[in-house]
């Protein structure tokens, strides 16, 4: 027997009959809307995939630049408050506070900073990675930015009500982070982010062009910030730095979430699937991090984790410290010590856009070094991962040389000299990655995992050292 409503609903797709309440454009049958699902995209459109990306590289501009605000009126706000304490008196002349036993206690504090920031970051990143999975990409990576700029504002009320509390109490600032996890989790999130919606021979120049946007800030903002501090003072540039990471976190909301909860067919798999409970996902992420050490069996995996674990504590502590040794050492104004900062900033951009480029294509072009020559393997590599050794090996050369060169310097000009050989040693990153990925194969994203550990454990190494 017929359906007696199969002829009375106007919607129904198997009838042909028109009615004065049949829709202009009927609804997609459920074949139809399978078989259109079946061409939906994935990752999503290049426009989309574009404008997520710039999204992106301007909110690591702004978050590079706030970094870069902050560290010199920081240094100076806190010498100046020790220094203030020593001589028990206000307005000192600035060269007066290059005494070692307050330049020593400068150090501490800041090196007290970076261990305290290391710490959180090592016991934050694996919770806020499930949150970030769990409760998508975008509010996480927002209450990263903000747990900075309440660290930031931490300080500036230590150090504003310096009667109040010791100055010490700086190092705390980065007690903060543990709201969406610092800089380990928001720069997590980036590469994640752009991994996910960036096709996969794209993805190199992608990269590139979020390094260089964070270059960029780091360029810029040094120098913004002596030139503030020459005409306002340190204070007002604090506040500026908080603005540029409230700004960023409120942006990133606006951006489309990229964490993939169904597959193709519609089914919630994966860890990002809400049934699965934190439990359960907890213990999943745990057998996944157990099956990432397994890698260490490979000898050459576990040199170059070491490679990480020692270089970290070199790296971090020239950057940390460079304002205060170059203040103290060549008698620099510390308001001025930004535009060296700039110029580093500018060098590593020269070596990433211009001379790393370069020295990659010289060395696989098989028409600088004929075969019949006798030095083929010196300036003819032949495949990448050759010439990524190769690269690896002398940026360690150069960085050894560079902070030899800073270690004894005379002059500030020798320094800068130092700084320029330091700036075209910083490729071994970016070699590393290519140079690990050959070895750990289809662990290549595991492998990283340890080797951010081993970053913020070399971080906790450089700043008990200094200290």
């Amino acid at each position: 027997m017929k359906d007696p409503e199969n002829h009375d609903n106007p919607t129904n797709p198997s009838t042909n009959i028109t009615t004065e309440q049949t829709p202009l454009i009927p609804p997609l049958s459920s074949s139809s809307t399978t078989h259109e699902q079946r061409y939906v995209p994935h990752p999503p459109p290049s426009h989309s995939n574009t404008t997520i990306l710039k999204l992106i590289c301007g909110i690591l501009f702004l978050a590079a630049s706030a970094t870069g605000l902050i560290n010199v009126p920081l240094t100076k706000l806190v010498e100046d408050a020790v220094c203030r304490q020593y001589y028990g008196r206000p307005d000192i002349e600035e060269q007066l506070c290059k005494l070692e036993t307050i330049q020593s206690d400068v150090a501490f504090i800041f090196a007290r900073m970076g261990v305290c920031e290391a710490v959180v970051a090592l016991f934050t990143a694996l919770p806020w990675g499930i949150a970030a999975d769990r409760i998508g990409r975008k509010l996480v990576f927002s209450l990263a930015l903000l747990g900075m700029a309440l660290g930031v504002l931490f300080m500036m009320m230590v150090l504003w009500w310096e009667d109040v509390f010791p100055t010490a109490f700086v190092a705390l600032g980065p007690v903060f982070y543990v709201i969406g996890g610092g800089n380990a989790v928001s720069m997590g999130i980036l590469l994640s982010i752009v991994s996910n919606v960036i096709p996969d021979d794209q993805r190199a120049v992608a990269f590139m062009r979020l390094q260089v946007s964070g270059l960029v800030g780091s360029l810029i903002s040094p120098a913004l910030s002596s030139a503030m501090m020459a005409i306002t003072g340190p204070w007002p540039v604090m506040p500026v730095a908080v603005a540029c990471l409230v700004v960023g976190a409120m942006a990133f909301l606006f951006m489309p979430e990229t964490v993939q909860h169904k597959d193709e067919d519609g089914e919630e798999t994966g860890l990002d699937s809400p049934h699965i409970g934190f439990k359960d996902h907890t213990l999943r992420t745990l057998s996944q991090l157990k099956e990432s050490l397994s890698i260490l069996s490979s000898p050459s995996l576990f040199l170059l984790i070491l490679t990480c674990l020692a270089t970290t504590p070199l790296a971090t502590g020239v950057l940390q410290f460079l304002v205060q040794f170059v203040s103290k050492r060549y008698s620099v104004p510390i308001k001025n010590t930004g535009y060296i900062q700039m110029a580093y900033g500018l060098l590593q951009i020269i070596q990433a856009l211009i001379i790393l480029p370069w020295i990659s294509n010289l060395l696989l072009n098989s028409t600088i070094a004929p075969p019949s020559t006798s030095i083929p393997t010196i300036i003819h590599l032949p495949n990448e991962p050759k010439r990524d050794l190769l690269l690896a090996k002398y940026s360690f050369y150069s960085i050894l040389i560079g902070f030899l060169i800073l270690g004894f310097a005379p002059s500030i000009a020798v320094f800068m000299l130092g700084l320029t050989i330091l700036a075209i040693g910083s490729c071994y990153n970016s070699r590393e990655v290519s140079v690990s990925l050959v070895f750990a194969g289809g662990d290549g994203g595991d492998y990283w995992e340890l080797v951010w550990g081993a970053d913020d454990g070399g971080v906790v190494y450089a700043g008990d050292e200094a200290g």
